[in-house]
Parts: structure tokens; C-alpha cells; sequence
């Protein structure tokens, strides 16, 4: 499969061209492969598999903004299995996170299979400025597995109070600035000074996809 990115262009997740009645979580971030086969879902009727999350009131929902399209919109937590949760949008792609870190995606391209980030954490979490490695799999157009690792400064940037869904949230400001061979990034953490989780973040998940910004949300009609 040509595993090229492919533009954001399910007309159910442009939020301009939805009605005010409908729900965000009719509106999920869907990440498609260039592939004619992936035919959209009208709003509203999505696989089983995201339905059932949807019909879950006590599911928690996640805004994902993906930059280099500027489409926002919602994920469903589908499980949560040794402190990595996965993030499903409405065509069954998916984000992976450890503790609002993003540990690896399915379904949009060269894919991050999976990500060692125990050093970074710990500084990120904790507030404390130091250097950190971190070991990226990604799988490449040949469907291989090709290692990348990064040596990481983590930096305390200072405090800023953010308005979220669930209310403005007071932060410590993380960066981590990050290079290997022949790839550089700049993620960015805000860190809840009163739960110490992070509660908003716009990390880097790739060549082909960019940049992406997580938050934490409520589930509730537009």
C-alpha cells in the first residue's frame, strides 16, 4: 500500500462545514491513508467499533488538532492497558499515549509503532530541565521497522494558565528539543500544577503528519 498521507477531507470533520446542532463527537478526527478504497462515513453513522464508544457516556473524549490541516475534532478512549492509552477517531486511526506523551499512532502513514520515552517523562513530569534520550520505531514505506534515536533537552519554559473544556487549568510550561541523524522536533507539554498530569501538549508524530495538539475535553454538544 502507497502509504502516503493523505488530506483531512471527510466533510464530517471540517468543523465549518457542520451544523451547529451537531455534536463534536459526531465531528472525530478521522486520519486516512491515500487509498480510494476508504470511502467517508456520513455524520452520524460510524463502524460499530467507534459506536460503541460514542453510546458509552463514560468514555472520555480528547480534541486532537492535526496543524498542517487545520481540522480539530474528537477521539474516544478505547482502552487502557499498562498506563498506554489508545485514542480512537471515527475511521477506527488511532493516537497512542503514556501520560499525555504521544507513544504511537495506527492508521496515518509512516507509522510510529512505538516510542521508549521513560527518560523524558520523568523530567517533563517532575518540571526539571535536564538532557534525556528517546528511541523512536517507526515503520517505513517498505513496511519495515526503522529505529531513530534522539538526545533531548527538556526545558522548563515557565507557567501559563490555559483555557480548556474543562476549565482554565493553571500550567508549568515543558519543551523538549529533540535531534537525531536526519530528524529534529520541538514538543511541547503543559503540566497541571494541581494533578501533575499533562493536560495539553502539540507534539511532533512524523514527516508525513506533523505536528498534532492534544487537550483534555468533556463530552458535551457543541
Amino acid at each position: 500500500m502507497n502509504m502516503r498521507f493523505a488530506a483531512l477531507g471527510l466533510g464530517l470533520l471540517v468543523l465549518s462545514a457542520c451544523a451547529p446542532s451537531k455534536s463534536l463527537l459526531e465531528r472525530g478526527v478521522a486520519i486516512s491513508l491515500n487509498d480510494p478504497s476508504l470511502v467517508s462515513q456520513p455524520v452520524g453513522q460510524f463502524p460499530p467499533r467507534f459506536s460503541a464508544l460514542i453510546a458509552d457516556t463514560t468514555v472520555p473524549a480528547l480534541t486532537l488538532t492535526v496543524e498542517s490541516r487545520s481540522q480539530t475534532g474528537r477521539l474516544l478512549l478505547e482502552s487502557r492497558i499498562n498506563g498506554v492509552e489508545t485514542w480512537l477517531s471515527s475511521d477506527l486511526s488511532a493516537v497512542m499515549l503514556e501520560n499525555g506523551m504521544l507513544q504511537g499512532t495506527r492508521g496515518v502513514g509512516s507509522e510510529l509503532f512505538a516510542a521508549e520515552l521513560s527518560e523524558p517523562m520523568a523530567l517533563i513530569l517532575s518540571g526539571r530541565t535536564g538532557y534525556s534520550n528517546r528511541l523512536h520505531s517507526n515503520f517505513n514505506g517498505n513496511e519495515e521497522i526503522v529505529i531513530h534515536n534522539f538526545r533531548c533537552l527538556v526545558e522548563f519554559e515557565g507557567s501559563a494558565v490555559i483555557k480548556l473544556e474543562i476549565g482554565n487549568a493553571p500550567t508549568r510550561v515543558m519543551t523538549e528539543d529533540c535531534k537525531s541523524s536526519d530528524q529534529s522536533f520541538q514538543n511541547t507539554y503543559w503540566v497541571s500544577t494541581k494533578s501533575g498530569a499533562i493536560v495539553q501538549a502539540r507534539q511532533w508524530a512524523g514527516d508525513e503528519l506533523g505536528y498534532i495538539k492534544t487537550q483534555a475535553a468533556v463530552r458535551r454538544p457543541a
